[in-house]
This record gives C-alpha cells, sequence and structure tokens, in this order.
C-alpha cells in the first residue's frame, strides 16, 4: 500500500485500521523467513494508527486509546529487540528501536532501563540503520524527562554503563560509521547524564575521542558528528574536574597535540570549538598559567583569525579567559597593545561590538589599572565616535554597562579624568545625555548590580555631579527605578539544560556554541551582595553629610 494512501486512509479511518495490522502479524507469524515485509507493514501501521501528538522532547505524547501499546510492544517489538541474532531481519528491528523510541514516554520506567541491555547489544549489529537507531534509542532514553527530572536516574543506569560505553565506542568501527553522528551523540549523552560518575573512566574516554579527532582532521564531512564529539570532550572536562580537579593536566596532556594539528593544519571548521575548549580548561586553571597556554597566545591575535566571524565569540572569550588568569604576564610581554587593536576592530562593526565591550571590560575587570590607564584615552574615543556616527540600542547597553564597571574599579573622578583627556567635562555631558536614559537598558542581576553600585557612586562620589542639580535628580529617579525593577527583572542568560546540548541549539554555519563548556558564573563587584542596600546605606550616609555642611 504506497505510503501516501495509506496515510490518507489513517486520517479518516483510525479506528478500524488496526485490524489490518493484526493479519499482517498473522502473516508474519505464519511464515517469519519470508513474511517481514507483513510485519514491517504492521508495525508502520500501529505507530501511524497509535500516534495522535508527539514532541522532540518526549516522543508520542497522546496515543489512540483503542490500541494497547503495551500487548504490541510486548508481543510484537520486544522479542525482536531480544533476538540474539543481530544481524538478521535487520529491517525488523530497526522497527522495534524506532517503536521504543518512538513510545519513551509511555513506557514504565523499568521497562526503559530493561531495554538498555538488548539496545545495547544491538549496537554491535553489522547494518548501519540499526546500530544508528540503536544509539538513538539510547540517547532519548537517558535525554527523557518527567516532572522536571531525568525518568532514568544515574544509580539506575550505572550498573550497564560500562557496556554501554564500551558497546558506542566499539560501533564507530562498523563500516561507514566511523562519523556515525547517532552514535556521538548517545556518547555524548552518556558522559552528560552520568556526570561526575564519568570521572574513572574519563581519561581512556578522552584519549579516544582525542584520537577520533586526530583523524577526522583529515577530511572533515559531517558537521553533526563533529559537534556532538566536542560536546563529548567538553563533558568528560567539566564533570572530570568537578570530580577530580588534578585529572586537568591528564586532559591538557591528551588534547594538545589534537589541538595543535587542528591549528597548524588550519582546519577552520574546528577552530571555534578548539577556542572554546581551551577557555573552557584555562578557567578551570589556576594561575600561573603553564607553557603551553602562554605559547599558544600571540597568534591568537593574528588578524587571519578575526576575519572569520565563526571565531569571533570564542576567540573573545579566550581572550578574557587568559586576561583573568594570566593578565598582568601578558600586559609585562607587551600583548595589551594588540589586544586593544583587537578591541577597536570589533567595537567598529554592529555585529561585533558586543564582543568588543566583553573584551575592554576583561581588561578593566583583571588587570592593575596602571597597566591599561595610559590607553583610556583611545578607548572612550572609538566609543564616542560610534555613539555619535552609528549607534544602535546593543551598544548603547554595552557603553552604559561598560562605563559603569570603569566607574565601579576606577571611581568616578578616575573615569572623569580619563575622559577629559578626550575633552574637558565630557563625563557630565555623557551622563545625562546617554548614560542615565539608557540606564534601565542594563539587564541581569550583574549589569543591574554594576549600573546600580555606579549611579550611587555618582551620586555620592562626584561634587560636579552633586554641583549639576538637574543631572544629580536625573540619575536619582534612573536609579530608583532601576532599583525598583531590579527584583522583577529579568534573571538574564541562563543554562539551556538538556535542550543546549541539542545540536539545533547552539550550531549554526557560523558559530557553533558548546553547552556544556559553557562560562562559569563568576559574579562582579561580589563584595556587594545586595546592590539596593548598598545604594540605600551610600546615599543615607551623603544626604546625612551634605545637610550637615
Amino acid at each position: 500500500m504506497p505510503g501516501s494512501i495509506r496515510m490518507r486512509l489513517l486520517a479518516s479511518y483510525r479506528n478500524t485500521v488496526a485490524p489490518d495490522a493484526c493479519a499482517e502479524d498473522a502473516e508474519h507469524a505464519a511464515d517469519p523467513g519470508k513474511g517481514w515485509r507483513a510485519k514491517d507493514c504492521a508495525v508502520y501501521l500501529v505507530m501511524a494508527v497509535t500516534v495522535r501528538g508527539k514532541t522532540g522532547e518526549l516522543g508520542a505524547t497522546t496515543t489512540n486509546r483503542l490500541v494497547d501499546i503495551s500487548d504490541f510492544f510486548a508481543q510484537q517489538v520486544l522479542p525482536e529487540l531480544q533476538d540474539a541474532a543481530i544481524n538478521e531481519r535487520p529491517i525488523l528491528k530497526a522497527d522495534a528501536l524506532k517503536f521504543v523510541t518512538t513510545f519513551r514516554s509511555q513506557l514504565p520506567q523499568q521497562t526503559l532501563l530493561a531495554l538498555l541491555q538488548p539496545c545495547t547489544a544491538l549496537l554491535a549489529s553489522e547494518a548501519v540503520v540499526v546500530h544508528s537507531y540503536a544509539a538513538t534509542a539510547i540517547e532519548r532514553f537517558l535525554a527523557l524527562r518527567e516532572g522536571g527530572r531525568p525518568k532514568l536516574a544515574v544509580s539506575e543506569v550505572l550498573p550497564v554503563a560500562q557496556p554501554l560505553l564500551t558497546g558506542l565506542f566499539a560501533a564507530f568501527r562498523h563500516p561507514d560509521s566511523a562519523e556515525n553522528e547517532y552514535l556521538m551523540r548517545a556518547v555524548m549523552r552518556l558522559i552528560s547524564f552520568l556526570g561526575a560518575e564519568m570521572a574513572p573512566v574519563a581519561p581512556l574516554c578522552l584519549k579516544a575521542l582525542a584520537d577520533m579527532l586526530v583523524e577526522v582532521c583529515k577530511n572533515p564531512k559531517s558537521p553533526g558528528f563533529n559537534h556532538y564529539l566536542f560536546e563529548s570532550v567538553a563533558a568528560l572536562i567539566k564533570h572530570g574536574t568537578a570530580a577530580d580537579k588534578a585529572q586537568l593536566a591528564t586532559y591538557e596532556a591528551t588534547l594538545f597535540p589534537a589541538f595543535d594539528i587542528v591549528l597548524s593544519n588550519d582546519v577552520q571548521e574546528f577552530h571555534p570549538y578548539v577556542f572554546q575548549i581551551l577557555a573552557q580548561l584555562i578557567e578551570l586553571s589556576s594561575p600561573p598559567l603553564n607553557a603551553p597556554y602562554m605559547a599558544v597566545f600571540p597568534p591568537l591575535l593574528n588578524p587571519m583569525f578575526w576575519e572569520r566571524p565563526g571565531n569571533v565569540p570564542a576567540l573573545t572569550r579566550l581572550l578574557v579567559a587568559y586576561l583573568s588568569k594570566a593578565g598582568q604576564e601578558l600586559a609585562a610581554a607587551g600583548h595589551l597593545l594588540a589586544c586593544l587593536g583587537v578591541f577597536q576592530k570589533l567595537v567598529a562593526s554592529k555585529s561585533n561590538d558586543s564582543y568588543g565591550f566583553a573584551l575592554i571590560s576583561g581588561i578593566v575587570q583583571h588587570l592593575p589599572p596602571a597597566a591599561y590607564q595610559q590607553y583610556l584615552p583611545t578607548v572612550w574615543q572609538l566609543l564616542f565616535t560610534r555613539l555619535q556616527g552609528s549607534k544602535t540600542p546593543r551598544f548603547t547597553r554595552g557603553f552604559v554597562v561598560f562605563v559603569s564597571l570603569a566607574i565601579c574599579k576606577l571611581g568616578v573622578e578616575g573615569v572623569s579624568s580619563s575622559m577629559d583627556a578626550v575633552q574637558p567635562k565630557v563625563m557630565l555631558m555623557i551622563l545625562q545625555q546617554v548614560w542615565a536614559p539608557s540606564l534601565s537598558s542594563a539587564d541581569g542581576p550583574e549589569e543591574n548590580k554594576l549600573v546600580a553600585v555606579a549611579a550611587t557612586k555618582c551620586l555620592t562620589e562626584s561634587a560636579d555631579v552633586y554641583a549639576a542639580t538637574p543631572l544629580w535628580q536625573q540619575l536619582r529617579s534612573a536609579l530608583d527605578a532601576k532599583l525598583a525593577g531590579t527584583e522583577a527583572g529579568s534573571a538574564g542568560e541562563e543554562d539551556g539544560g538538556e535542550e543546549a546540548l541539542e545540536l539545533g541549539a547552539g550550531y549554526s554555519a557560523a558559530y557553533a556554541k558548546l553547552a556544556n563548556a559553557s562560562m562559569p558564573e563568576r559574579p562582579v563587584l561580589s563584595e556587594i551582595a545586595d546592590p539596593k542596600q548598598f545604594a540605600e546605606s551610600r546615599l543615607a550616609s551623603f544626604m546625612q553629610r551634605v545637610s550637615g555642611s
């Protein structure tokens, strides 16, 4: 029966198609060797008539109540999965795997756990369709959530984790599956699911993944496989170091030769991935950074890397990671001027100005003022030129947050004197015309804290601001509005959870973000717990001081 005709019949006669499936099942039972096509059709019919609604995350969510899924599973699907002849009737085994994947949210928890064993066995099937569907079933079982929590517990999966991992890596040796996206996605999911429990075998897994990376560098041809390969590496680093920080040196020694091949052979598809994982490793390191890291830094400033749009987000994060752990060493080696050259290029671009602000903020946040104060007038000149010529809402927000950071780090007078080198008393004009009116654009707890503390400092530490009564009142109103809205405001960028691990969530032709290598949260101004309390206390002291003078 042609597929399109069958689907039209199903749409109109859902309640009467089930008997057709039973008849086709009977045909297969009468002659299993020759009747596999009948059973293939039966499984297709049952799935088509049963699924009323489905999602990518859960599979089938609503089903036809006239079809007994449990009975069909027990009688027709499970025997195929448990068949020891894993290379016979591959179409039926693929059908059975697709069935349990589709109806995973309808199956009991213990059934899903029990299915992990036959799915692992089917990873050894020579048929690409079978071991690919087996990997997909395993991955979807582990990703399944119920009531906001994983349906399967780590403690329940742990006893079969070693066979699962062994079976997945062995499956890459099948012909035509050396770069099988479904297998690598299942590896990534298993590592992320087990978390810190992966630590004992993490070095061995990382070595296997590094060897795969070296091999795939010769001819990258599967974007999905590549993405999940690097996601798996990032997951091993994330969870392995959380369990044992001492393993970091082992991970570095394993990965650096592969990364050297990527960079020296200019494998452009992998550059954003390598930059993100290098940043992840540096962020996990304690200063001082070792020699291999410091040797990598100068080439990162090569304009060739920055001309490729997909590199910019990852490279910016990598430079900020270096500044956070080796900022003074980089300044002493004369690299700061080159970093500021990168900032100039980024901030002049409407598509990259946010990364320019991230870089200059990293310099101000992590370096002592003496290292960069001489360059601040040039920085302000570049920013003022953008404000006058091609201001955008995103640029204005970045400018507001950066000025706030500078005020918090250098004080109001320190920022004012550096701006005076561009134009005397220009800071008052900037505060009145740009900063105060745009204070509300700051978003998230960290940005809100920065602008609230900076506004408080402007109100209480600057004689020039206090003397300019309209400006002082404008700033006070903007601060009050920001503090009133902070608690109900945006919580900023949040972790995408399991969804972020999906290729579509972080992958594009321009940039492939690794969810497992996400930046750690390091709050700014950690010494100030509550910006509202800080502002109220400082303002009360200031008003008492000026009223008594």
